[in-house]
This record gives structure tokens, sequence and C-alpha cells, in this order.
């Protein structure tokens, strides 16, 4: 091949990268991985014995920014109009952990799909997977809907798709923190969708009436106990009560700056459970103090609200703009429980705190998210110059 034509096709292939990255979102993806970088920071301290932590999260990370590069790439609102077989595939794939699910026995859950490849064990999590499209399904049916939404035509069908992927995540996992968050992204994108606010009233009273009735005849007691916990800390310190007594502690032994990375003492020697995935929040607060808490909580922040500012910029276009609230709201409710269960005003349900917990399938999936509302606004343009097509 001629000198003149590698510099043609590099030059080509530059210009694309060129166009692409002007085009990207780069912001969003630069928060997620300042986030994640300092999310391994944290796993390294929490897990320094034990290097597969690190070695997994990485490769996670890895992936999940491939999968943003791949997604970004297409526009997504082409494929919404597969909104139905999206909705079919998400079932199926939640079912799934009805025959081959497996957990740990304390969570009683089993929301994990297990297996090996050679001599290494992994798995995934299909409710976080099953979150993308759940976002994506009820976004197009709104914006199918548009104003009927608020008819009872409209609103019972859509009741039905909302409820049903809770369902069949609560029922078939066990799972009742995925479950609620499935349920809180509903409520967060029916806000904005344009349901009415005396239905969305109607809904909550609805929920709370029924409170009672999960309590005494659906939920378990160990789902009642993370809840009695939180109204009594003195409540079974040998199991529930013990771990969020001690996440308690090493956020107040952090002080402002904390005892330094890899110098806390219930981190470092074994007295705080599970603290690569539901406690990383209490590992900042003891090693780095204060400031390592309050630096999660505003990189969080501005992942969250770049998806929002995304989601307005494109309030014209109902699909994109509901998709970016969908995913703000996922991570909006992630944030708030996982660092409500480490400082004791929220049951432990294991939601990963995102980009910073250790976990695959929820690093994959959060940064898969970002990439779908950089999709819709690096295409938002052409969508626009083609109302026509891209409805309203």
């Amino acid at each position: 091949m001629a000198s003149a034509d590698i510099r043609k096709i590099t030059g080509k292939v530059l210009a694309f990268f060129k166009n692409y990255c002007k085009r990207m979102n780069p912001m969003l993806l630069i928060l997620a991985l300042v986030t994640s970088a300092y999310g391994m920071l944290l796993i390294s301290s929490a897990a320094k014995d034990n290097p597969r932590y690190l070695i997994v999260q990485g490769v996670a990370i890895a992936l999940g920014v491939f999968a943003y590069f791949v997604i970004t790439l297409f526009d997504l609102a082409h494929l919404a109009v597969l909104w139905k077989w999206a909705l079919v595939v998400n079932l199926i794939l939640l079912s799934t952990t009805l025959f081959f699910g497996v957990g740990l026995e304390q969570t009683g859950n089993n929301s994990w799909i297990r297996f090996r490849i050679g001599s290494i064990e992994t798995g995934f999590q299909p409710a976080e997977l099953g979150k993308i499209l759940y976002i994506l399904t009820l976004a197009q049916h709104f914006k199918i809907l548009g104003k009927r939404v608020n008819t009872i035509g409209g609103l019972i069908p859509l009741l039905v798709h909302a409820l049903v992927p809770v369902a069949f995540v609560y029922l078939f996992s066990k799972d009742d923190g995925m479950a609620v968050s499935y349920l809180f992204i509903f409520i967060i994108m029916a806000f904005a969708g344009g349901i009415y606010l005396r239905f969305c009233v109607a809904g909550l009273i609805g929920m709370a009436a029924a409170v009672p009735i999960f309590w005494n005849f659906v939920m378990g007691q160990y789902q009642r106990d993370r809840f009695i916990v939180l109204f009594d800390p003195t409540y079974k310190l040998n199991s529930v009560g013990y771990h969020q007594m001690q996440s308690r502690t090493a956020i107040a032994n952090g002080g402002w700056f904390g005892a330094g990375l890899y110098n806390g003492p219930l981190t470092q020697y074994g007295h705080l459970p599970t603290k690569q995935t539901d406690f990383i929040f209490s590992v900042a607060c003891e090693e780095l103090g204060f400031v390592g808490g309050l630096a999660i909580l505003l990189l969080l922040t501005a992942i969250i609200l770049k998806c929002v500012a995304d989601g307005l910029s494109m309030r014209d276009d109902r699909f994109s703009m509901l998709m970016c609230v969908g995913v703000a709201a996922m991570l909006t409710f992630q944030t708030y429980i996982n660092i409500g269960m480490n400082l004791g005003v929220a049951p432990v349900v294991g939601l990963t705190l995102p980009f910073i917990s250790y976990g695959g399938t929820s690093v994959v999936t959060m940064f898969a998210a970002l990439g779908i509302v950089s999709s819709l606004k690096r295409h938002y343009i052409k969508r626009v110059s083609t109302r026509n097509i891209y409805e309203s």
C-alpha cells in the first residue's frame, strides 16, 4: 500500500475520532472515569489482601468504557421501535434467576447467575442489565401514549408494563432492594412523563396503605429486621444490627480527614462487613474522612445532574428526555440507598454505590447507561431535523 493511501486512511480515521470526540458528551465519560478511579482506590484498601477484586473491577471498567463508546456510535432512538420485544427479552432475562439464580443465605435473595470460565468463577446480575431495558421500554411507551397517558386506556397498560418487571424481580430473585429500585425509576419517569400529580399522589397513598399487608404477609423476618434496626440500633447486634453499627462507627472514627488510606482500623482489621461492596462509603469516610465521603457525593451528584441537564436540553424529544431522567433516577436511588445504609438511615438491601462499589455487572451497566445518555445527546440534532420520524 502506497504511503499516500496510508496517509489518506489515517486522515479519515483521525477525522472520525475528532468528530466523534467532539459530539460524544466527554464530560459524562470523564466524570464516570474519575469516580471509577476513586472507587478502585477504595477497593484497593478494602480488599488489599485479595487482588482479584481489583482485577475484576478493572476489567469491568474497561468493558464498561467499551460499551459506552459502542453505544454512542448508534442512535438508540432507532431501536426504540422494538420496545415490545425488548420488554419480552427483559422479562425472560429477569425470570432466569428463578431457575439458575444463586445468592447468599443471609441476604435471602438469589439474584446472581454464576458460572465458571476455566478455573475462574464469575457471574452477572440479570436485574442490573434489565434496568436499562426497563428504562428504554418505559420511555418509548410514554412517548407512544403522548397525551393519552392520563386516560384509563393509557394508564392501565402503562401500570401493567411498569409493575410486571418489578414483580418478576421480587418474586423470582427475592431481591427487594432491586425491586424497589425499579419502582422508584418508574415513579420518577411517571412524574417527568406528564402523569397528573393527583394520580401520582394516589399511587403513593395506595403504596403506603399496602405497607401493613406487605409487612405482615409478604415480607420475611430477615426483611423486617432490616427496618427494625433503623429504629433500634441495639437490635440483633450479632447479625444485621452489627453491620450498621460497625458502619456508623467507622464513619464517626474518620473525622474530617480520616486515618489515612490503608490505615482504617475497622477496615483493615476485618471489623467492617462487605466493605468492598455495601459499605465502601464507610471505608472512604474512615480512611479519608468527611472530605473523602463528600468527594463521593459531589462526583455522583455531578453525574446525576449532567444526565438531568442533558434530558432537559432534549425535552422536545420525549423519548430522549425520559431516557435521561430514567438513568438519573437509577443513579439517584442507588446513591441514596447505599449511603443511607452506611449511615443507618436506610435498610441494608445490597445495592451498590454507583461506580464506587465492587461489582462487575453494576459497573458495566452504569457505563452503558451513561453511553445511552451520550448517544441520545450526540444524535439529537439529526432527530430534530427529521421530526416527522421522531415525534415530540
